[in-house]
């Protein structure tokens, strides 16, 4: 069924994520499957500042017009927190806060025909903005996506401009079974200008600080 479908289970441990999180986000798995004949999925990341909130929505489309619709909320990853320095026996004292909070549900017909058009009004499946960066502590929203065997990409960068083409979110939120509320976009001083000035220098970088940065058809190799 749709629903027992589940993304990636290694995402879930933070001495891994670590490891796999940018890889994650920038979907190498469903670009590495993403082939005719294969199955149409996509997944969405909503970074809400990454100390604060992430919300991940993976959805599996259906031969019957259905879709499964995984959902992963990570909160409060807290502004000192090295992942890169958590190893095996770490893992019983930061498991439970880090690990996400989940929710599955199957999208009927009319659900997904509706979030499908709303994505494809958004330009979701690319081609996206070619240098577009995306710190860890701003708002955005990356998409992933293989259909029919064709692979997608696309980023919104909410500083950049309010998220105007974004037309998909707020019927995501509305389908969001996890039980915690949305950090909404907020107006921020540029990502640049709330970094700890120690931390800009070279060789002080934290595994908590990072930036990501799209291609032409996906994230730029770290």
């Amino acid at each position: 069924m749709a629903w027992a479908q589940r993304p990636e289970r290694n995402v879930d441990q933070p001495v891994l994520r670590s490891l796999n999180w940018f890889g994650y986000v920038a979907g190498n798995d469903i670009r590495a499957d993403c082939q005719p004949g294969g199955r149409s999925r996509l997944r969405l990341v909503y970074n809400a500042l990454w100390q604060e909130q992430v919300r991940t929505y993976e959805l599996f489309l259906q031969p019957d017009g259905t879709a499964g619709l995984n959902i992963g909320v990570l909160v409060d990853q807290g502004p000192a927190t090295n992942v890169s320095n958590i190893t095996i026996s770490q893992l019983g004292d930061v498991t439970g806060p880090w690990r996400m909070r989940r929710a599955q549900r199957l999208l009927p017909a009319a659900d997904t025909r509706e979030l499908m058009g709303l994505l494809q009004a958004s330009a979701a499946f690319g081609p996206p903005r070619d240098g577009l960066r995306l710190p860890d502590n701003d708002f955005w929203w990356t998409i992933a996506s293989c259909r029919d065997g064709v692979w997608g990409f696309q980023a919104y960068h909410y500083p950049t401009d309010r998220f105007t083409n974004v037309r998909f979110a707020e019927k995501l939120f509305a389908l969001d079974n996890v039980g915690i509320a949305v950090n909404r976009p907020r107006n921020l001083e540029p990502a640049e200008l709330r970094r700890d000035p120690i931390m800009l220098r070279p060789g002080r970088e934290r595994a908590d600080r990072w930036m990501l940065v799209v291609g032409k058809d996906g994230l730029r190799p770290r």
